[in-house]
């Protein structure tokens, strides 16, 4: 059965869509607005930002750590020792065949080449700006309308082609999954929050109608503007106006007698 895309779904109803599809919390929202990434989100976001950085060092280190020991067993030295032992075969690739025969020396070179190879690969995932962002933990507001697109790529041979979707605010747009692009109102006003460097999309809620507390709040102090203006106007009428008596507000003169 297709679901009515016109059926009518109230903003607590959205919010409640997009936070299941995004997968933040209401503490967590509590906590965007207040301008802070939550504990919930710091720590989701700290295993995709550190992953690639611990994955990339692993991968840059252990083949040195790997071949350094193996070296160190087979010479009878130290760790240290080893270490630079191995740094001077692989600088002078002679002599490392020589000391390691043909094999051994591929199997070396190999190694070390492919996990550095790994290395560099993993280093290009790493947001630096992500990273600054969950040490920071701060959080940035967006006001506006958003916009829902699909961006589709065809691929050859007839296969199914890659579907993307994106909330597009301004000059913003931030990927987001299908479940999200199904869950929004299109065309709406929305609170954005975003990271301020990676501006990575942490929650976001429809705006909600002004409460009665704000209307009456607007409503006195729209009040106490027009009384401070009437106040005024009857204060400029009566400096503009004078008595219409001018012996009220003129002083006599006494008659001079010439000598």
């Amino acid at each position: 059965m297709i679901e009515d895309a016109t059926t009518f779904r109230s903003k607590e109803k959205v919010l409640g869509d997009l936070s299941k599809a995004l997968q933040f919390s209401i503490e967590s929202l509590e906590a965007n607005r207040k301008g802070q990434l939550s504990k919930e989100q710091a720590k989701k976001l700290a295993g995709r930002c550190f992953q690639p950085v611990i994955l990339t060092w692993l991968f840059a280190v252990t083949p040195f750590l790997a071949w350094t020991h193996i070296t160190s067993t087979r010479q009878q030295i130290s760790f240290l020792a080893a270490l630079p032992v191995l740094i001077g075969q692989l600088t002078h690739v002679k002599d490392l065949f020589e000391t390691q025969g043909k094999m051994g020396g591929v199997m070396m070179l190999g190694s070390i080449l492919i996990s550095l190879a790994i290395a560099v690969i993993l280093a290009f995932r790493i947001s630096l700006a992500l990273c600054a962002d969950v040490l920071d933990r701060k959080v940035t507001m967006q006001e506006g309308r958003v916009i829902a697109r699909e961006e589709q790529i065809n691929r050859p041979n007839g296969r199914d082609p890659i579907e993307k979707y994106f909330f597009c605010l301004r000059y913003l747009t931030m990927p987001v999954n299908l479940a999200a692009y199904r869950a929004i109102e299109a065309g709406s006003i929305y609170l954005v929050y975003l990271l301020p460097r990676s501006e990575l999309l942490v929650s976001i809620e429809p705006k909600l109608e002004d409460t009665p507390e704000e209307l009456a709040a607007q409503a006195a102090a729209s009040n106490f503007s027009r009384g401070a203006s009437s106040s005024t106007r009857v204060d400029n009428d009566t400096n503009l106006n004078p008595s219409a008596d001018p012996s009220e507000d003129q002083v006599p003169v006494q008659p001079t007698s010439l000598p």
